[in-house]
């Protein structure tokens, strides 16, 4: 066995390109370890802090949703929060005592929050100018949060893409690291690559120390797991998946991800609810499983926002997405 594996590591090596060598390597995953990260199975809520205005995308959260996700054995929320829409010198104070009334309410009830910063437009258009507004919020947050338990992550930038490449968010996250290591010195934080925290640029990010982890999001193949929206670049029809090579492909790109060594966050992976029962359930299955099987945490995208698991009318799931994505 051992001569065996040792073979499949060479043809890994030789062949990190190689489409057959990563199908092979997701056939023997090695577990991913995540030291005491404190996330499992995680969901997100978005389309309520990161719209405009909580309300303007959809319901505002209640301590019922939250019971809701605690009772479906949820263990971690990821919270995105569009701070940089509420800031004028600091962060609005009503607004930051709203993102903190929903941390307490779902530590409350068992759960870890993750609390991202979310649709940071400006500064992905114009980082040279708002990297000091970048500075002074996570320096602000920093300051209110002092002293919460382990059970409150900070991502530091959600999806950076135009002008705040990899690199550039680099130096983003190095200039905020220090300020939050003064007051949160072993706080768990969480940080990704540019072009949309994709896998291939995560995979370049260097060690940063304890307490770090990677993330990346997944939504392959985009013309079906966005199928049939309006808001999208560009309308994707309906279709299917399932294919032996769809999944075959799915397990790749996972085991692709998991060459890191660092503690890895699957932070965004769904598919819109217009997508067909049968597929969409075998897409979030597939994905899910792959993430657990080499020791990822992970968190759906989304608790609503078009990507919904359950029908909110009643509070049910719907038909085989618990068993897709809980059992």
């Amino acid at each position: 066995m051992e001569r065996i594996l040792f073979s499949l590591h060479r043809l890994r090596l030789m062949c990190l390109q190689c489409s057959i060598a990563a199908i092979l390597y997701a056939t023997f995953p090695a577990t991913h370890v995540l030291a005491d990260m404190p996330v499992g199975r995680c969901i997100n809520i978005g389309n309520a802090l990161d719209a405009p205005f909580e309300g303007a995308w959809g319901p505002a959260i209640t301590e019922h949703d939250l019971d809701w996700i605690a009772g479906a054995g949820f263990d971690t929320i990821r919270l995105p929060v569009r701070f940089g829409s509420h800031w004028n010198g600091r962060i609005w104070p009503g607004f930051l005592a709203r993102v903190e009334q929903v941390v307490l309410q779902a530590q409350e009830r068992g759960l870890t929050v993750i609390l991202d910063l979310h649709h940071f437009d400006e500064l992905m258009a114009d980082p040279d100018t708002y990297a000091p507004v970048f500075v002074a919020i996570w320096a602000e947050l920093a300051d209110r949060f002092e002293g919460h338990d382990e059970r409150l992550i900070f991502e530091l930038l959600n999806e950076p893409h135009d002008r705040v490449t990899t690199a550039r968010a680099m130096e983003l996250y190095q200039s905020v690291l220090p300020l939050i290591r003064r007051k949160h010195p072993d706080r768990w934080i969480i940080i990704g690559g540019g072009d949309m925290n994709s896998l291939d640029e995560m995979l370049t990010l260097p060690e940063m120390g304890p307490n770090i982890a990677l993330t990346f999001h997944y939504y392959t193949p985009i013309q079906f797991t966005h199928q049939q929206q309006a808001w999208t670049d560009q309308y994707f029809p309906p279709t299917s998946w399932g294919s032996a090579f769809e999944r075959s492909a799915v397990r790749a790109d996972i085991a692709r991800a998991a060459r890191s060594d660092m503690p890895l966050f699957l932070g965004e992976f769904g598919v819109v609810r217009k997508a067909d029962t049968a597929s969409r359930n075998a897409w979030i299955e597939t994905v899910r499983k792959q993430a657990e099987d080499h020791g990822m945490s992970w968190c759906y995208w989304a608790y609503g926002a078009g990507f919904d698991l359950r029908d909110f009318r009643g509070y049910e799931w719907y038909p085989g997405l618990y068993r897709a994505l809980m059992e």
